[in-house]
């Protein structure tokens, strides 16, 4: 069984990996997803934890999709 702090580890920066790689700022996409930056930036740091709902227009924002998956 994989320990938590190796997923937390594979995951961590991979939101501001994407925004970077979208040449986008953590102020534009919040703007974007009409959400504060503060509240992005918890959600990044995983200070804030967001529905499926808001994961998924965070992906849609970044062209990306969303999977979710029980290991």
């Amino acid at each position: 069984m994989k320990r938590k702090k190796d997923d937390e580890k594979r995951n961590k920066n991979r939101p501001q990996k994407s925004i970077d790689e979208k040449n986008m700022s953590e102020a534009e996409l919040a703007t974007r997803l009409g959400w504060s930056k503060q509240y992005l930036n918890r959600i990044s740091c995983g200070r804030a934890n967001p529905t499926v709902e808001q994961l998924e227009r965070i992906a849609e924002s970044l062209g990306m999709t969303l999977h979710i998956s029980f290991e």
